[in-house]
């Protein structure tokens, strides 16, 4: 049997600490916190772990999960801000530079549109860089 994929949700606040959480249900909560998108998905990992060995100690269960990582759009340009500059990621995504600045910074935080549209210029960009060489 396969293990079942859940999306697990990163997402930074204003003071620039990340959360990583689940919304699908799950037979226990889980979450995870840390100063860092790595550090977060870590505690996160690490709780699950242990809330795994807990409830098959409890139910006989196993919980067989993988969780995919999705990033909000301020976790995410918070998280790559050192491999990708504001102004390059404005000329990706037509998004104004101090406009991305806030994201950033969880001073404002973009609308659903807003979000796809960061998404959808960066896979368009991802896929040209991943044909660009020969």
């Amino acid at each position: 049997m396969e293990n079942k994929i859940v999306k697990a949700h990163v997402e930074c606040n204003k003071n620039g600490l990340y959360t990583v959480y689940v919304e699908d249900a799950l037979p226990f909560g889980v979450i995870g916190e840390g100063h860092s998108a790595e550090e977060a998905k870590k505690d996160f990992l690490n709780v699950f772990d242990a809330m795994s060995k807990m409830y098959k100690e409890r139910t006989g269960d196993d919980c067989p999960i993988d969780f995919e990582f999705v990033y909000d759009a301020s976790a995410f340009l918070q998280h790559y801000k050192g491999m990708l500059t504001l102004v390059g990621l404005a000329r990706i995504t037509g998004i104004n530079k101090n406009q991305l600045s806030q994201y950033v910074c969880g001073v404002r935080y973009p609308s659903k549109r807003t979000q796809n549209r960061i998404k959808v210029s960066v896979q368009k960009f991802a896929d040209e860089l991943s044909h660009a060489m020969a």
